[in-house]
């Protein structure tokens, strides 16, 4: 059985698949059954070719991200993850914004579950809120009465 130690340092590699051009982390650290959600995402990464997929496309968007992870702390198989990501919108088009050169700094929390060594499963919240505002978009307002 791995150690809170053993946990938290998986964590905090595995997490720098999100860093542009670590993605070989994934080979390295991934269940061959991961799966992996956030909130924003419409379904789960199944797999760690389809999450590899995936990161290309948000290396594509932001060519300089930089994650760096800020707290974590192991529960039994479990590490949770609070990050900072930073990077510049470098490509494409975001919420109908198209990049232009904007820098970003948005937080989130992550959450992965550990077996035998490898990640089985990454779940987490991304304040992209925070984004869309540091794209330029600002959140429509209730009308006041």
């Amino acid at each position: 059985m791995s150690t809170p130690s053993d946990i938290e340092d998986i964590a905090r590699r595995f997490m720098q698949a999100w860093n542009a051009g670590q993605r070989h982390v994934v080979d390295e650290l991934a269940s061959p059954d991961l799966m992996v959600s956030y909130t924003h995402y419409p379904e789960p990464y199944h797999g760690p070719e389809a999450f590899k997929e995936m990161l290309a496309k948000t290396h594509h968007f932001f060519p300089d991200l930089r994650v760096e992870v800020r707290t974590v702390i192991a529960d039994g198989n479990q590490a949770f993850v609070r990050w900072t990501y930073r990077g510049t919108f470098q490509n494409g088009a975001m919420f109908g914004i198209s990049a232009s050169g904007q820098s970003v700094e948005v937080t989130g929390m992550t959450i992965y579950e550990i077996e035998n060594g490898a990640v089985e499963r990454e779940e987490g919240v991304v304040d992209n809120l925070a984004l869309m505002q540091q794209l330029g978009l600002s959140p429509g307002r209730p009308d006041s009465e």
